[in-house]
Parts: C-alpha cells; structure tokens; sequence
C-alpha cells in the first residue's frame, strides 16, 4: 500500500476511533482532534512555510516570576554545538590575538526574549488566564537564512509568523439523536465553536494591530463550518476584552459585534459532501499560501 493510499484509511480509523463507544464512552471532544490534526497536516503538507501549531494561544500574559533564561528552550544539540565552538574559541583566542575585522560588532546577535517577557496585547486583562488556546492553528513562517558563521536552528531565522487559520473543534452531538434532531445538534455544537472563534479572533486582533482578518472553521467532529472573520466584526469583543475592568461594557450599538457569514456545514467524509468539503480545504489552503507570500514580499 503506498503512502498515498494509507491517509485516507488514516482519516476512516481516526473517525471511527471517536465515534467509538468503548473508547470514547463519554463522547468527548479530545477524540476528535487526531482526525482534525491529520486533516490540516495533509492540508498544508505541500506548503513548506505552513506549519499547524496545536494548543496555539491567543492572548500572552507577563509573568514577571517565571521568567526564562536566555537559552532557555534551546535546542539541545545545537548548544552542544555552540559549548564545543565557544570553547573552542576560547583555546585558539588564548594563543593568537584577535584582529580588529574579526570581533563581533553590536548587533550581530539576535536578541533573546523569553516567552514571560512577551505581551502582544495592547493592554492585559486583569484576570488569572494566562492564555486563550486555540485548538489548532496553520501558521505561516517567514524566515531568512543564516551566514555560516551565524548558523543556529538548522541555519534559519524566523522574521514572521502569521497565525492563517483557526480551528475551534467542539464534542459530536448526542448519539441517541436522529434526523431533524440530530441536524440541530451538530449545528448547536458548531454555533458553540463560532462563538469561540469570535473571542479568539478578538484577541487574535489586539495581539496584531496590523490585522484586518483571519479564517475560522469551527467544527463538531468531522462536521465543520468556515469563514473570515474581519477586524469590523469584532469590535465589541476587542473593547471589551482590552479593558481593565472587568465590568466593562462598550457604550453604543456602533460596538456590538457583527456576525460573519458562515458557509454550509459539511462532513470531512460524508458521501454526499467529501468532495465539496476537500475542494473548501483547498480553497482555504490556496489563500493561506497567498498571506505567506505577501508577508514575504512586503518584506
């Protein structure tokens, strides 16, 4: 069986795993993120520069006390290889004096932050929530390649990373329903999903005030729904989730948030709907390559 051959029999087991009574009794969302992080892996399999980032958060608050040192969440063997280098340096520099052109100017290292030191908000919350964490995210990275003499992370510097899409995945409805009830269920589900989608892309905006939009899709098990949610509708949830206070409440109806218009929910891998669902992937997957290639070129 070739590689080719073995996704969708991949996608057909990670189904069946979550609609499974005997290991998904309590039918928990958890379940269905293996299908979910399967399908957005195959969707950008193709695209070097798009990376899915599981657990992505949203909001970042300082942590003054858990600071990270400079090396911190380092690659292991490359400080390996930076120690034999540095030591090595050290040896050669103990008998041969080093020349003017051969000492590092200013500025030649990029700087070190730790994750605690970083707050990409406007304004922080004053709650106990350390993030909001989407389920899963497709990121574009935008990276440059290091000199020989600067090589660190396999030899690439990351100048960007643009967060394309995200993904909300909710439970599977009721699995005693049927039908209409059924329909209404799975829709209940995803309009859950939408609602989060909408705080995250909120948030997502105040991170970035350079952003205008990002694309959702918000599912229930392998039922899902997609949209671009823009900066103009969520203005409500930006003001109120950027104050201090909080009993906060926007003044004026020119603040309420204004609801995207949704697609029509389909199935991953409904007989009726599969092929319509993988052409949607693919249009999502088309205009995620473009926000990497236009952060490149303005860059």
């Amino acid at each position: 069986m070739t590689p080719d051959q073995l996704l969708p029999r991949k996608a057909c087991l990670e189904t069946s795993y979550a609609f499974s009574r005997t290991f998904n009794s309590r039918n928990m969302e958890f379940y269905w993120y293996p299908l979910w992080c399967q399908t957005l892996f195959d969707l950008v399999a193709s695209a070097p520069n798009l990376i899915v980032a599981p657990q992505f958060p949203v909001w970042i608050v300082k942590h003054n006390d858990q600071l990270e040192g400079a090396d911190d969440g380092d690659d292991p063997e490359e400080v390996e290889e930076l120690e034999r280098t540095a030591q090595g340096e050290r040896g050669v520099a103990g008998g041969i004096q080093v020349t003017g052109n051969e000492v590092e100017e200013e500025g030649d290292h990029e700087p070190e932050v730790g994750a605690g030191d970083i707050s990409f908000a406007s304004t922080i919350p004053e709650n106990d929530t350390e993030s909001v964490l989407v389920d899963f995210a497709v990121v574009s990275l935008t990276a440059v390649a290091q000199s020989e003499e600067k090589i660190r992370y396999g030899g690439w510097r990351i100048t960007a990373a643009t967060a394309c899409l995200l993904v909300e995945v909710k439970r599977f409805a009721s699995r005693s329903l049927k039908n209409d009830e059924l329909d209404a269920d799975i829709k209940l589900h995803i309009e859950e999903a939408r609602s989060d989608l909408m705080v995250q892309a909120g948030l997502l905006f105040l991170q970035d005030e350079t952003r205008d939009s990002v694309m959702v899709i918000a599912a229930a098990g392998p039922y899902w729904s997609g949209t671009t949610i823009h900066r103009d509708n969520v203005k409500y949830t930006m003001d109120l989730h950027s104050s201090n206070d909080p009993n906060y409440q926007p003044p004026g109806k020119q603040h309420l948030d204004k609801k995207p218009k949704w697609n029509k929910i389909l199935r991953l891998d409904g007989a009726s709907s599969a092929a319509a669902s993988e052409a949607r992937l693919r249009t999502i997957c088309k205009k995620m390559r473009g926000v990497g290639d236009q952060k490149t070129n303005a860059e």
